[in-house]
């Protein structure tokens, strides 16, 4: 797992910052500390602190997410823990508005999320209009751009270098492999696995805890008989089948979850569905919320 935790890169994220703040979280804090301790290699009194400090970041987010200068904000573990929160323009005495505490550092950059979310919807309009492939998009919170996902960007230079594809500077063209792909998957029992769109590395520091098991086609986490939530996979996610058991392996960071077995997920909950275009395909009607946003790596 990254050793950083970005809260704002897809609009799910925000979404499950939010829940966190606002919700209970699904399993004990002890239960996340002690997965926060051994993922970074701390102790455990050091996860605790690092915890309380990312609760602290999920409510900031929400006082300030509505300035029109507020560019997105992170969790930074190294060199040391800290909240890094960006703006548009004179980020220093814009943070200062808000909070005064040595925790959370401001950082200038030339572009406001609401800039960002522009510029990606610029860009997907602009490559439709030139006849141009796009996998996808991503925006990049620490590098403060949005990415636009290729197979072979050569077709996109030369739309530019014409004149017939114009992107604005805050976008960059970012060439991926066909295998970095997702396509709808199923095996097996499941026969819808949703899962987001574009690439992601997104990454929810909450964690819950359960068994992982087929209903109605799709993978849900929990308890087959009491309460359970459905998994929304990150881009990485992969089906298997391994040693004649369903698997889900995870492409960045190789890890596997057994169906059918007690499982740990790292992640967000909430009760809202994604918004449109989030995931690769339709959720069906049988499969229902409350959800589950698996992290990357989780």
């Amino acid at each position: 797992m990254n050793s950083l935790y970005r809260l704002t890169l897809p609009p799910l994220a925000l979404l499950a910052a939010s829940a966190a703040a606002q919700q209970p979280e699904p399993t004990s804090a002890a239960d996340s500390a002690l997965h926060l301790s051994r993922t970074l290699g701390i102790s455990l009194e050091e996860a605790e602190a690092r915890m309380r400090l990312a609760d602290r970041l999920a409510v900031f987010q929400l006082r300030v997410r509505s300035d029109p200068d507020f560019a997105g904000l992170y969790l930074e573990h190294e060199p040391k823990p800290q909240a890094v929160v960006l703006f548009k323009g004179d980020a220093a005495a814009k943070l200062q508005r808000y909070v005064g505490d040595d925790a959370f550092v401001a950082r200038s950059v030339d572009y406001s999320l609401a800039d960002l979310t522009a510029a990606e919807t610029e860009a997907k309009d602009a490559f439709q209009a030139a006849g141009l492939a796009l996998v996808g998009t991503e925006r990049d919170i620490e590098a403060n751009r949005v990415l636009l996902h290729v197979v072979d960007d050569a077709a996109a230079k030369a739309a530019i270098a014409a004149g017939r594809l114009k992107l604005s500077p805050a976008v960059v063209l970012d060439v991926v492999g066909d295998d970095s792909i997702p396509r709808p998957q199923t095996l097996g029992a499941v026969t819808h696995f949703p899962q987001a769109r574009d690439p992601s590395g997104a990454a929810m520091r909450a964690l819950f805890t359960g068994t992982l098991f087929v209903k109605d086609g799709c993978l849900r986490v929990g308890s087959e008989a009491g309460e359970s939530r459905l998994v929304l996979w990150p881009s990485s996610a992969r089906l298997s089948e391994e040693g004649g058991k369903l698997v889900v392996r995870d492409g960045a960071a190789g890890r596997t979850l057994a169906v059918g077995s007690a499982v740990s997920l790292s992640g967000g909950g909430t009760t809202e569905p994604p918004p449109p275009g989030y995931l690769l395909e339709g959720i069906p009607r049988a499969c229902t919320g409350p959800y589950w946003i698996a992290a990357k790596g989780w």
